[in-house]
């Protein structure tokens, strides 16, 4: 049956009155927030934050010993402020970004067979390379791997049954993007080392390289993730290609959550905002950035450690972050690197590393009309839909045939099945 539609509406009206109160945003807060965020690098140095947040297990963020030379937290992007059009944008992000290297891992899913008596699911990852040559040269692969059944079930806390546990997929998809990402890295870096690349490749992460959001999982999954960001993030520090974590619309806090710290009797009891909500109109309309910082935003960062190639990693104090504003998506977008960017030399005309992944970033959000168009890219080649998911049955019906595998239909699901023929 279709949606009851004056159903919602009814449960809309009924509920305006709290939905307007989460939007309305509090415009005395935000001014305050601002006033701070200014005032930080005329009031602190880099030491004395760190001093005052050290009896606080994860204030948030500190500052980088580069908070100590400038007056604002703001890096402004002169560039951009004589653009009328999408067409200079496009234009001066061509210019930026030809020849360079950027790749790009995206995955889908399709959930276990849950109609038949065998549980089977399937994930995939799609790779992008885009080497802005002038002729144009887009290197596209897609890898799948096949979920067994103890794969995709748990057993019951007795002992008692196996079950099927959908979860279990986006855990083992997590993975299998991780892997692609790390095996397609160090093929850029062979390429580079062989001299195939004449700049330096800069790889994309959809999404953040800080593990917050496994925090509530069982220990055992939490692990799972942390290891392959801890992977991944160690294959961009030994093969020397910048990684960046790309997080579309941030509602991070790390930033009001220092300066509440530092500012006790100013924001001690105020509710803490998002980071974007203060930073927004402090910079201009297109390209700006904040000075990087590092985070210390829970223990998900401290588990980041691993051993890659025989040599040991760990980034407690070494994941960085810094806002990006490339309209027209909302909010602004939040860069998430290892610190090695900001400590190694750039290419020629970057000081470092992280100015030159920073401008590349632009660039392909440039293009991407306020998203990386390599995401977009890796994002197409990956997804699976209600197609591929029947084509999938059809596969694994015709495997069954051919080796005599006992394969039934659930009988609630072949009902589905036959009245929607």
């Amino acid at each position: 049956m279709p949606i009851d539609k004056r159903g919602v509406a009814s449960e809309l009206e009924a509920n305006v009155d709290t939905i307007k109160t989460y939007l309305e945003d509090d415009t005395g807060i935000v001014e305050r927030y601002q006033d701070a965020f200014q005032r930080l690098p005329d009031e602190w140095t880099s030491e004395e934050i760190r001093a005052s947040l050290q009896d606080a297990s994860y204030p948030g963020a500190y500052p980088t010993d580069d908070f100590d030379d400038v007056d604002s937290l703001i890096v402004p992007y002169p560039e951009s402020d004589g653009w009328e059009n999408h067409e200079e944008v496009n234009q001066w992000a061509r210019d930026i970004i030809r020849d360079v290297p950027v790749m790009a891992v995206d995955g889908s899913q399709l959930p276990p067979t849950t109609q038949f008596n065998v549980p089977l699911a399937y994930v995939q990852a799609a790779w992008a390379v885009n080497h802005h040559h002038s002729e144009g040269r887009l290197d596209r692969g897609v890898e799948g791997r096949l979920l067994t059944p103890d794969e995709v079930t748990q057993e019951s806390e007795d002992g008692d049954y196996r079950f099927v546990d959908s979860q279990l997929v986006g855990h083992h998809r997590f993975e299998h993007e991780g892997q692609l990402l790390i095996d397609q890295l160090s093929e850029l870096a062979d390429a580079r080392d062989a001299g195939d690349i004449d700049n330096t490749p800069v790889v994309f992460y959809d999404g953040p390289l800080i593990a917050s959001f496994a925090n509530p999982l069982k220990p055992e999954t939490r692990e799972r993730y942390i290891s392959t960001l801890s992977r991944v993030i160690a294959a961009s520090q030994h093969h020397e290609i910048p990684l960046v974590g790309y997080v579309a619309g941030s509602s991070a806090t790390e930033l009001v959550k220092m300066t509440r710290l530092l500012l006790r009797e100013e924001f001690g009891t105020d509710r803490v905002i998002p980071d974007a909500h203060v930073l927004t109109e402090l910079m201009s309309p297109w390209g700006d950035t904040t000075i990087p910082f590092i985070s210390k935003r829970d223990g998900s960062i401290d588990a980041l450690q691993t051993t890659y190639n025989g040599q040991a990693y760990e980034f407690r104090d070494d994941i960085l972050f810094s806002y990006l504003n490339v309209p027209p998506g909302a909010g602004l977008d939040r860069l998430e690197f290892p610190g090695w960017l900001c400590r190694s030399n750039g290419p020629d005309g970057y000081e470092s590393m992280y100015e030159y992944t920073v401008d590349i970033v632009r660039a392909e959000a440039g293009i991407g009309r306020g998203y990386p168009e390599i995401l977009q890219q890796a994002d197409s080649d990956a997804v699976l839909d209600h197609q591929d998911r029947q084509q999938f049955q059809r596969v694994v019906q015709r495997w069954a045939e051919s080796n005599d595998v006992p394969l039934e239909w659930d009988a609630k699901a072949l009902s589905k099945e036959l009245r929607r023929r």
